[in-house]
């Protein structure tokens, strides 16, 4: 069992390393080498995923009981891009108190014009940080719910049908939970459409053809005008690579995920029939799995609504106007009181980077999906609920179902980065598909 464990994990790029250390395999020359490692350490300030011909992806981490590690702590922090604006207030302000010294030249402004204005850029940049940081934790709460949505369905699956040992019963929750694991892989690449600008929809490096198929068979596609009939329901001529087109990956493999779901009725794979209802599983428990499939639709509706729904325009564009004529109206303001010109520059460097710096985290909180220091570790989280699928199949199953499993998502979602042929558009996918089925 250690060695299908060993070999497993080699195959499988999505398991994560052991706590503190990279993970080595023994070296056999039959042995194939892995295709990703993920190289996490938890003693440091932050944490590397390396994936190959990827840049490696730091997350923020910092110690909240040390005072002095956050002031100074540069890394995921907005100084920056909050200092060249300070530096240059600053500048701005010695310039004008080295006017007013050498050439008598007065270029002071009444303060209480200032002092107005500070409520109101007050408000707007409080309001716009409000609003980001309430969009930021709706998206984490979203993304933990399919976090849990994936775990309870392998468990229910498992604990509803335990019954059935049969080798038609192990392929049929493999499937599910393949279908699982795909499902969410899937949405996290999606939810990174903005910064990785890749398709989801060829996210399946090896056996995409196979999917495609599947899904095409799933909402019964066939006959010869197939083509005609795809290009006359078109709304779009947008390619696969826009991000409304990206977002509809997801829903076909939920509606694959259902249907895997209730394909055990035919009897096929699990012969053995309950008593009171003569089939695998009971009506009411079919409509209780299907409720955790509902529920992660749900919350990925939800991110595409946050997505798709950027922060209001005229909100952003009064709150950065006022801003920046705020801050650099400022030593203007206080070139009155520049007795003492290094006291007042102090002032406005610190008021410049209250006040821009706030901005920059509300741009920061905007998008959280990518890979910037301060955005959610997504992928690492689903690889967490992915080997917790691994735990459950394998508690009911046994390691050789977990085996056969972890090969079938090494081989069909190979790698992180596994995005880099995409198709021209929806139309010429579709037809690749259908002469594939017609090839068989």
């Amino acid at each position: 069992a250690s060695k299908q464990v060993i070999m497993a994990r080699e195959q499988d790029p999505l398991l994560s390393a052991e706590e503190g250390k990279n993970y080595t395999a023994p070296q056999e020359s039959a042995r194939p080498q892995p295709t990703v490692r993920f190289n996490i350490k938890f003693n440091e300030s932050y944490s590397e995923v390396q994936v190959p011909k990827a840049k490696p992806i730091r997350r923020v981490h910092f110690d909240g009981s040390s005072h002095i590690s956050v002031i100074f702590q540069i890394y995921g922090s907005v100084w920056p891009k909050v200092l060249p604006y300070c530096l240059f207030n600053v500048l701005l302000s010695y310039a004008i108190h080295i006017v007013k010294l050498e050439y008598g030249i007065d270029l002071s402004i009444e303060g209480n014009n200032a002092s107005f204005m500070s409520i109101l850029v007050s408000f707007l940049v409080v309001t716009r940080a409000k609003i980001a940081y309430a969009r930021f934790m709706e998206a984490r709460g979203n993304l933990q719910t399919m976090y849990r949505v994936v775990r309870e369905i392998i468990q229910h699956v498992c604990i509803l049908t335990q019954h059935s040992k049969s080798e038609g019963a192990k392929a049929w929750r493999r499937d599910v939970a393949y279908q699982t694991i795909a499902l969410l892989r899937v949405t996290m690449e999606t939810l990174e459409y903005k910064s990785s600008k890749k398709s989801s929809w060829n996210f399946f490096t090896r056996g995409k053809k196979r999917m495609r198929k599947q899904m095409l068979k799933s909402v019964n596609y066939s006959g010869t005008s197939v083509r005609n009939r795809m290009m006359n329901w078109a709304h779009t001529d947008l390619s696969l690579t826009d991000e409304n087109e990206n977002f509809r990956a997801p829903i076909l493999l939920a509606y694959a995920l259902r249907a895997e779901l209730l394909s055990q009725r035919s009897g096929e794979r699990i012969k053995t029939r309950r008593v009171d209802t003569k089939t695998p599983v009971h009506p009411n428990e079919e409509k209780y799995l299907l409720a955790y499939v509902d529920a992660f639709v749900t919350s990925y509706h939800n991110l595409k609504k946050l997505a798709s729904t950027p922060f209001p325009f005229p909100l952003v564009q009064m709150a950065r106007t006022f801003i920046f004529i705020y801050s650099y109206a400022l030593p203007f303001a206080l070139a009155d009181s520049m007795i003492q010109p290094v006291g007042a520059m102090l002032v406005i460097f610190f008021i410049t980077y209250g006040f821009l710096g706030l901005e920059f985290v509300a741009m920061e909180l905007d998008d959280p999906f990518g890979d910037d220091p301060n955005d959610f570790d997504n992928l690492g989280m689903a690889r967490v609920a992915i080997e917790d699928i691994y735990y459950n199949i394998n508690k009911n199953d046994g390691a050789k179902s977990v085996e056969i499993l972890r090969k079938q998502v090494a081989r069909n979602l190979e790698e992180e980065g596994a995005l880099n042929s995409v198709r021209n558009n929806l139309t010429d996918d579709f037809k690749d598909c259908i002469a594939d089925i017609y090839d068989i």
